[in-house]
């Protein structure tokens, strides 16, 4: 029991290192590619390692379930990794790591819209928090001075990707075996992306060679940020829960910041306060208890829930 205890915690903190290192190695990666080379190469790497899993696991999924498998792949993954790029050429990787860290908010967002009726106090206050930390943090910019950088809003539009999906899988695929989605919706990404190599333009897969520091900073991020990972958090489920993985979200955005520290970035009082509140609103969403009851969602959000479940 013991050694279970420990390697649960080994697996975890190593996964939220990968995570957490993911943003430096975006923003290496974009100093010799544009954005759609850039994610090109993660999700093509990523899937090359995945594809002799993907076959071996393809035929564990239902066919029928198929094409929810492959909208899992664009949400989890194919999405995401271009709207990082686009962002990163414009926002410090520092803060990139913050904004990933609104996944819960818009995870429970989607859950709370789509799935239930009645919520905790606390968690409506801290998905509030989350959205008002988040917005303060794309006001403050990438440097000192109080300016709004849309970029930022790229970042929440992949947060909010991942919260999709979250409930996507919950609801759709929980009888799915979590290795074999992991396994074949990876292998999914790297085959949906090798089409873009084709596409006119992209004369800088031809210069590989001159831009080796960058490719290999890529061809890290997919193998470890991408397909490593998911190994490791369905392992770490798997000894323990998805409660006790979900501890990561805490961990990423403090090794993204040492990262864009190392690497000379600026970090504000507006950035720390940012963060501060990002991790205090997940602590609340994730409560499953409190002393101030449950909340109902307001009237007429029920009625357009209504009418677009309708």
């Amino acid at each position: 029991m013991k050694n279970n205890a420990l390697l649960k915690w080994f697996l975890l903190i190593l996964l939220s290192l990968i995570w957490g290192s993911s943003f430096i190695l975006i923003k290496k990666g974009l100093t010799g590619f544009g954005f759609i080379e850039a994610a090109t190469i993660r999700l093509m790497s990523a899937g090359l390692v995945a594809l002799p899993f993907g076959l071996y696991h393809f035929r564990k999924i239902p066919r029928q379930k198929l094409p929810l498998v492959l909208v899992v792949s664009l949400l989890s993954m194919v999405i995401p990794a271009y709207l990082f790029c686009i962002s990163q050429q414009n926002i410090q990787s520092s803060v990139a790591g913050i904004l990933n860290a609104l996944t819960p908010s818009f995870t429970f967002l989607f859950s709370m819209f789509f799935f239930k009726s009645k919520y905790y106090f606390l968690q409506v206050i801290g998905l509030v928090l989350g959205l008002v930390s988040s917005v303060f943090l794309v006001f403050a910019g990438s440097a000192s001075s109080l300016s709004f950088n849309i970029y930022g809003l790229l970042i929440i539009g992949a947060t909010v990707c991942y919260g999709l999906n979250i409930n996507f899988v919950k609801t759709y695929l929980a009888d799915v075996p979590s290795f074999s989605l992991s396994a074949v919706s990876v292998s999914f990404a790297g085959i949906i992306v090798f089409f873009l190599v084709f596409l006119p333009g992209q004369e800088a897969y031809q210069n590989i060679s001159d831009q080796m520091v960058p490719f290999l900073a890529l061809i890290t991020l997919g193998v470890l940020g991408t397909a490593l990972a998911q190994l490791l958090q369905n392992k770490i489920i798997s000894i323990s829960s998805s409660l006790f993985a979900s501890t990561s979200t805490y961990i990423i955005p403090i090794v993204a910041i040492l990262w864009g520290v190392v690497d000379n970035e600026a970090f504000s009082v507006r950035h720390l306060i940012s963060m501060a509140g990002i991790l205090t609103a997940i602590i609340f969403i994730r409560m499953d208890k409190n002393p101030f009851g449950h909340v109902k969602i307001p009237l007429f959000l029920r009625k357009i829930k209504a009418r677009v479940i309708s």
